[in-house]
């Protein structure tokens, strides 16, 4: 009885509170569940727009071959292998096009096939080649239509536009130019290799050259005399590099539409002209630089 009165005066028993750390910790808890709920759902989000065409997650930039290069890019071609075409093996394409601007790896843009069994033909005539993207299709193809000229057909066989290679007027030294002419119409592109001022210096210091360089080849052959072949071929490279600047463009503007920099490096501006032309000119041009 005593005890049943004091429980009667103590009054119901109190209910239980949790505590602030169970209350902080269960948020914390659900604060991370839904934060990697969210994560992952914004994952498969970013997975599913990949999928259906929407805006994926940045990532190394690559090269569509449909719709041609970016406003303004920078393109390397090496040159070994055009003069070597016939030594590359079968299926296997003989240069690629590259790009070469700041923040890129050399990714490819372009292959170029020159027939294995093709003949050389010279600076005049190179032989027929094929332009493909990094898939496999054709983007254009070049074939000479005589001497100095090429005609560039697109992946229908349509004509594109026709380049030629004037050579020099002088004997020496022999400033090549180049036109390149869109078969559709638009205006013609011309350049001449390496600037007039660059030409006059170097003329003006040819003869200094040309004793420098016999000085150098009397050198290697004392060299090669006497067995040392690595000086030798030190001495045999010395030579004078001739000027190689080029610019394309309309006689009316004075911006560039293709500009050959160095190291078979080119900056092109597809708004200026058909890209396809453009490769190529890139090719015949580095293609003729040696």
């Amino acid at each position: 009885m005593v005890s049943g009165r004091r429980l009667k005066e103590r009054g119901p028993a109190p209910r239980h509170t949790p505590a602030a750390s169970e209350i902080l910790s269960g948020v914390i808890v659900n604060r991370s569940d839904s934060g990697a709920a969210m994560q992952q759902s914004s994952q498969g989000s970013a997975s599913r727009g990949e999928r259906t065409g929407g805006t994926p997650q940045p990532g190394p930039r690559q090269h569509d071959t449909t719709a041609g290069p970016a406003p303004e890019t920078l393109i390397e071609i090496p040159n070994r292998r055009l003069h070597r075409h016939t030594r590359v093996k079968p299926g296997e394409q003989t240069t690629t096009i590259r790009q070469a601007g700041p923040g890129t790896r050399g990714e490819p843009l372009a292959h170029v096939h020159v027939p294995q069994d093709a003949p050389k033909g010279g600076r005049m005539a190179r032989p027929p080649f094929t332009v493909t993207g990094v898939d496999g299709a054709t983007l254009c193809s070049v074939r000479s239509a005589g001497t100095g000229r090429y005609d560039v057909y697109g992946a229908d066989g349509a004509p594109i536009g026709r380049i030629t290679r004037h050579p020099g007027r002088l004997l020496w030294p022999r400033r090549v130019r180049w036109s390149v002419r869109p078969a559709h119409g638009g205006p013609e592109l011309a350049a001449e290799v390496g600037p007039v001022r660059t030409w006059v210096v170097l003329c003006v210091i040819s003869p200094l050259y040309f004793v420098c360089w016999a000085i150098m080849a009397v050198y290697g052959s004392l060299a090669l005399l006497f067995g040392d072949k690595e000086s030798a071929k030190e001495d045999a490279k010395w030579e004078m590099e001739l000027p190689a600047w080029t610019r394309w463009r309309t006689p009316d503007d004075a911006d560039a539409a293709l500009e050959y920099k160095s190291d078979r490096v080119y900056r092109l501006v597809p708004s200026r002209v058909d890209w396809r032309l453009a490769y190529a000119q890139a090719v015949l041009h580095v293609w003729d630089r040696g």
